[in-house]
Order: structure tokens, then sequence, then C-alpha cells
């Protein structure tokens, strides 16, 4: 997403206070360290906000994420996801068809655990500790020993028991449903969800259980045509081959992939050979 800038105000660099206060946002910067920050609108608009996280790694490209943000004055939490380093956090406001921002606070972050990011929500995997997700993760993990049982134990129940939600899919391809988020406890009360929905629903799942879990946003070498996608990363040390059910997904080190969603319809393993190959998968984004 491209975001059209009619002028850029001063930055306001982040200060020993954790509270980062514009004139129509609020940035909240109290757990950057732990890898996100916090941001609402300051007052209820109906004009359309952004979000945007931009991180300078040293000598490299930078890399932008754009979000949405409410109009409500809600707290939303955004993953600052690129590294360790200097970001610079930006909020937007729609001006006719265009985005002016209204809001700048730059913030150098150190992470206070490795993948911090990647154990905590964010706006695109959504939980809060007393959540349905959280428990239902607790009870399929309570006789689990090792983090690979609890993978294990997790990916199956969603395998099983979700379903895709070819109508929802319909109306996000048709242009009737516009900037989805998953809601998680949906998904489950439903047992139906979009590959968006399969993906923040295992990440959440896993988070709780102290399991780094990535959304991964990207293009899938499907038939008839690559399709855009949503599947999982894990990180489990020391970990290479990942198997589910005696069923080979990824062959590797540290960040295994996962794809619960194809996983879900793979009728007598036909399916598990396409997951297993990293040239049937191009990452665009990860959350």
């Amino acid at each position: 997403m491209i975001l059209a800038v009619l002028y850029a105000p001063a930055p306001v660099m982040a200060a020993e206070n954790d509270l980062q206060s514009g004139a129509k946002s609020e940035i909240d910067i109290a757990n950057m360290n732990d890898g996100y920050i916090r941001v609402r609108s300051k007052i209820k608009t109906t004009k359309k906000l952004k979000l945007r996280t931009s991180y300078s790694p040293p000598g490299g490209t930078k890399i932008e994420y754009n979000y949405d943000l409410n109009g409500n004055g809600v707290w939303e939490t955004y993953s600052l996801q690129s590294g360790n380093g200097k970001y610079a956090i930006i909020v937007f406001e729609s001006v006719g068809t265009r985005y002016s921002p209204v809001q700048t606070v730059n913030i150098d972050v150190k992470y206070s655990r490795e993948n911090a990011p990647f154990l905590v929500p964010a706006q695109n995997v959504n939980y809060t500790e007393g959540s349905m997700a959280v428990k239902m993760a607790e009870e399929l993990c309570k006789s689990a020993v090792t983090d690979m049982e609890k993978v294990e134990s997790i990916y199956k129940f969603i395998v099983e028991t979700i379903t895709y939600d070819k109508v929802k899919a319909g109306k996000i391809a048709s242009g009737e449903m516009t900037g989805y988020l998953p809601k998680i406890n949906d998904t489950l009360e439903t047992s139906k969800g979009i590959c968006f929905d399969y993906s923040s629903l295992f990440a959440a799942m896993l988070r709780s259980q102290d399991i780094p879990a990535k959304l991964i946003m990207g293009y899938v070498a499907a038939l008839p045509k690559p399709s855009y996608h949503a599947w999982n990363e894990i990180y489990i040390k020391n970990v290479g081959w990942i198997r589910i059910r005696s069923q080979v997904y990824f062959s590797g080190k540290d960040w295994a992939r996962m794809d619960s969603t194809f996983a879900s319809g793979n009728i007598n393993g036909a399916r598990t050979k396409f997951i297993s190959k990293d040239e049937n998968y191009t990452k665009d984004k990860e959350y």
C-alpha cells in the first residue's frame, strides 16, 4: 500500500515518558522493547486513518508496514517485527483521496527477549489473556511435555475443526468486504474461516503458550493461478524436520513453515508435497 503524502511535520523524538501525544493521535511506546506499540486517535473521526512503521536497518533498505487505524479513539496494538534498531512511527489522516501525516515518533528498539514481537498480541493476531483461544490452547496443551507436542496438538485441532469459509472469501475477493481483520473468537465459535483466520488463530494459540509464531502473508503457486495467501512460521530451537501426524511439512532449522488452511483440506495427503516445497511459497509480509 502506497500512501500519497501532502507534507511532513517535524519528527517528535521519543522522550523519557512513554505516551507520545500529538494533536490528533497518541502513540504509547512503553512496550516497544517487547516488540509492540499501541496507537489511537485522540478524537472520534470519520476520516480514514493509517499507521506506518518504518524500520531503518544499518546500511540497509527501509522496511515499511502500513495498517488501518480506527477512528473511534480505541487503542490498537501494532508489531515492531522488523528487528532491533530505529523505527519511525507515523500516523496518517485522509485528506480527500490522499493522506497527510499528523504525528511522527522516532524510537530505538532493543528486544527484551528473542523473537519478542512474535510472542505477543498485535492487530492481526488479536487475543487477550482470558480469550477463548487462550483457554482452548491451555486445554489442548495441558498434557504436553515439549513445545513440539503443543504445536502438534494445536495444529491438529485447527486442521480438524476449522473449515474454509467460501462465502467470506468470495465477499473479500469481490470487494464487498474491505479492510478485513480476523476475529479469533468468531473463528472458534463458527468453526469457519479464510486463510487469514486460520493463520491468526494458530499464531494466537501458539503465542499464548510462549511459542514464537509468525503470521505470513504472501503468494502461493496454487492452481489455476498464483493466489495471495496466509500461513504461519513457527520457531522451535534445535529442531530440523517438522512432522505432524507423520506428514512432513518443512525441512530446515529455526523458523518452520506451517499451512493449516491447505492442510485442513488435505484429502489423502494430496497437499503434503505442495506444502513442503519452498518454491510454492513467496513471502510478502510477516506479522
